[in-house]
C-alpha cells in the first residue's frame, strides 16, 4: 500500500495514509522509535482525547499516524475503534478526497468505507488474500483491485465478485546486492499455512544427508520454537538452523541466501518476497497454487505439497513427499552451474517486472470511476 501511494504520488496525485498503528508484530515501547525512523514526528493529537498522531511527509506522501494504545488489529478496543473512526470522519470532512483506498473486512473498515462514500469520495478495495468471506465486505466500493490474476479468479468464483488484477506493487531497492558468506537456504515466516513443516521436513534430510547445509529463518507472525513445540520436534533438529526475528528490511537477508523456500500449503496471493527473490537472482523453490506461478513469471522452481498437508497444516509431510523438493535443493546447493542458470532465470524474470507501467495502469483505473468533471 505504501508502494502504490508512493508511485501515484511521483505521477502527481495528492496521497495522504491516515492509519492506526497496528503492526504484524507490534513493537510495544518502541513504536516512537520505529516511526521516527519512518520519517514521521508526534506534532498532534486526536481532539478531545489524549491519543497522538504521527505526522510526516515521506516520499511525496503525507501520514497521520494515530498512535492507539493497542497494536493488533483483532485486540482494538470498541472506545479504540471509535476514536479511530471519529478522526476519519474529521479528515474526511477536512480534506475532501477523491479516492479513498482500503482493505479489511472487520465492522470498523466497513464503517470507514461507508464514511468515505457519505463523505463524496469514491472507495477502492485493494483485494489481496483469500480469506474474505462475506459479499457485504464490498457493498460500498466503486472498484475492486486484485494482487494477482489468481485471486481475481477466486473471487469470481467464490463470490461472483468483479475486480481487477494489478499484480503486486514492490519497489526495487537501489542497493545492490552483494552474497557474502555464509550462503543460507532462506525460509520467512515460519507459520503452519506456510509451509513450516514442509520446511522442518527438508532439514530433518539435510541432518542426515547434508550436514554442511545451512538454513535461515526469519520470523514475523510465526515463532519457529512455537511450530517445534507443536510438533513434538527434537531442538537438536535445529543445529544446522539460525533464527531471527522480524526485520524491517530483508536486503541484509538476501545477501546471505543462496535458495528461498516458499513451501506455502495455503493459498497464495501473490508473494512480495518472490519478486524480491527475483531481483536479488535468488532461486526459488515454492508450492505450485494461488498467484505464486504468476508472480515467479518463468524463474524459480514450482513444486507439489500433499494434499493432505493442505487439508491439515500441521501435518508433517513424508520423506518420499518431499523427495521432490529435496532433489530440487540438493541440485542447487551442490551444483555451482545450476544454480547459476536458475540465478539468471530469476534475473531475466525481474526485468519483466515494470513498477511503473503497473502505477499508468492503477491510473488509469482510478480515474475510470471519478465523476466526469471531478478529479485532482
Amino acid at each position: 500500500m505504501r508502494t502504490i501511494l508512493e508511485q501515484l504520488a511521483a505521477r502527481g496525485a495528492h496521497c495522504h495514509a491516515v492509519t492506526a498503528c497496528c503492526f504484524d508484530v507490534p513493537p510495544g515501547d518502541r513504536v516512537g522509535e520505529l516511526l521516527r525512523a519512518r520519517g514521521l514526528t508526534q506534532s498532534a493529537q486526536v481532539d478531545g482525547v489524549n491519543v497522538p498522531v504521527w505526522q510526516g511527509r515521506v516520499a511525496g506522501v503525507e501520514y497521520n499516524t494515530i498512535a492507539l494504545p493497542t497494536q493488533l488489529r483483532n485486540q482494538l478496543t470498541a472506545i479504540e475503534e471509535m476514536i479511530y473512526r471519529d478522526a476519519i470522519v474529521g479528515w474526511l470532512a477536512q480534506n475532501k478526497p477523491d479516492i479513498v483506498l482500503t482493505y479489511g473486512g472487520f465492522l470498523l473498515e466497513n464503517e470507514v468505507q461507508r464514511c468515505a462514500r457519505a463523505a463524496g469520495a469514491r472507495v477502492v478495495f485493494y483485494l489481496a488474500n483469500p480469506n474474505y468471506m462475506r459479499p457485504e465486505t464490498f457493498a460500498n466500493t466503486n472498484l475492486i483491485l486484485a494482487n494477482s490474476g489468481a485471486v481475481r479468479d477466486h473471487y469470481l468464483h467464490k463470490m461472483k465478485l468483479d475486480s481487477h488484477a494489478i499484480g503486486l506493487f514492490v519497489a526495487r531497492s537501489s542497493e545492490p546486492i552483494t552474497k557474502i558468506e555464509p550462503r543460507f537456504i532462506t525460509f520467512v515466516n515460519p507459520l503452519p499455512e506456510k509451509g513450516v513443516t514442509v520446511f522442518l521436513k527438508l532439514v530433518e534430510r539435510a541432518a542426515n544427508d547434508a550436514p554442511d547445509m545451512r538454513f535461515l529463518v526469519v520470523e514475523s507472525r510465526g515463532i519457529l520454537a512455537e511450530a517445534m513445540r507443536k510438533l513434538n520436534l527434537p531442538a537438536e533438529l535445529l543445529k544446522q538452523v539460525t533464527v531471527i526475528g522480524k526485520q524491517e528490511n530483508l536486503s541484509a537477508v538476501y545477501r546471505q541466501t543462496a535458495v528461498l523456500l516458499v513451501p506455502s500449503l495455503w493459498f497464495e496471493a501473490a508473494g512480495r518476497v518472490l519478486v524480491e527473490a527475483n531481483a536479488n537472482g535468488i532461486p526459488v523453490l515454492a508450492s505450485n497454487g494461488g498467484g505464486i506461478p504468476e508472480t515467479l513469471g518463468q524463474a524459480g522452481c514450482l513444486l507439489p505439497v500433499p494434499e493432505r498437508c493442505r487439508a491439515d497444516f500441521w501435518t508433517l509431510p513424508t520423506r518420499d513427499e518431499i523427495a521432490p523438493w529435496w532433489d530440487e535443493l540438493a541440485r542447487l546447493w551442490f551444483e555451482p552451474d545450476h544454480h547459476r542458470a536458475m540465478s539468471q532465470k530469476a534475473l531475466v524474470a525481474a526485468e519483466t517486472y515494470d513498477l511503473s507501467a503497473r502505477a499508468a495502469t492503477l491510473e488509469i483505473l482510478l480515474r475510470s470511476i471519478l465523476p466526469p468533471a471531478g478529479g485532482n
